[in-house]
Formats: C-alpha cells, sequence, structure tokens
C-alpha cells in the first residue's frame, strides 16, 4: 500500500520470515532490498523488466523511459540506526525525491517499525540513465524533469 503526503510516499514493505538473520532482526542485506521495493513501488517496474505490474506507479517515469534505456544504481548510502525485528508486519518506508540532474535522480528513504515507530534505516539511491544501445549517460526530458520536479521533496 502506498500514501502520498506533500511529495512523501509511504509504502508498507511486507517482510518475510527468511528476512530474519542469526541475531533474531532483519538482516541488514536485506534492507537494500527493503529499499528498492519501495522504490519499485513509486516508479514502477522498468519496462526491460518483463511484464508490468496491475498497480499503476505513483510517478510513471519508468513507463516514460525509451527503449533500450535503464536506470541503473549508481550510488547507495544506508545508515543503520536501530535493528526491525521481524514481526509478521510490513515495514513502513518513507520515499523522497531529493535530487533531479540532467540524467540523474536521487530518491530517499526513512525506514520504520511499523508496530513501535521506531527509525529503523535512512538512506538515498542515485540513478542514472543510460542508454544501453549506444552504450552512453541518457538525459531526463523536460517532461521528466518536470514531473520530478513536482514531487520534490522541499
Amino acid at each position: 500500500m502506498e500514501r502520498m503526503t506533500d511529495s512523501v510516499f509511504v509504502v508498507d514493505v511486507p517482510l518475510r520470515w527468511g528476512d530474519m538473520d542469526a541475531y533474531g532482526h532483519v538482516n541488514n542485506v536485506t534492507m537494500m532490498r527493503v529499499l528498492e521495493e519501495a522504490r519499485i513501488a513509486v516508479f514502477g517496474v522498468p519496462p526491460s523488466s518483463g511484464e508490468p505490474v496491475e498497480q499503476a506507479p505513483k510517478i510513471p517515469l519508468f513507463e516514460q523511459l525509451e527503449s533500450g534505456v535503464q536506470a541503473l544504481v549508481v550510488e547507495n548510502w544506508v545508515k543503520y540506526r536501530a535493528q526491525l525485528a521481524y514481526r509478521g508486519l510490513p515495514a513502513k518506508v518513507e520515499v523522497r525525491i531529493v535530487g533531479v540532474k540532467p540524467a540523474t535522480i536521487t530518491v530517499s528513504y526513512e525506514l520504520f517499525d511499523a508496530s513501535t515507530g521506531e527509525h529503523c534505516v535512512s538512506g538515498t539511491t542515485t540513478l542514472a540513465f543510460f542508454n544501453t544501445n549506444t552504450g552512453g549517460l541518457v538525459r531526463l526530458t523536460k517532461d521528466q524533469r518536470s514531473m520530478l520536479e513536482e514531487h520534490r521533496a522541499s
């Protein structure tokens, strides 16, 4: 489930029993997958990834990419603030667009324990747009930049 409030998209990302590690909390590496799932819930499934999902993305950026253009992760940053125990509840992830440049966007995340409200993870991802046919970066179109700026967190 996703909700948006003033340029903040709140995404509930289901956790799996197998996400827990030997220490009894959700594994730190798994957190990157949870953040990725939240990002996909906001932007949608990239067109090169197979069949589209039934639920429309909140920001249809990936649907607007030309054939052969991919959004590639060029940088991830994460800060672990608290352990997230597996409780059978989805993690609550706040997703914001915090940077829009000619050929990249930066997305921030704040992950919370749905049971306690504790702030467990902060992170960012920078995506670059790459043309697999030419081997070069692709600049966002004026319309794409406008759409992203409309949802950019202030």
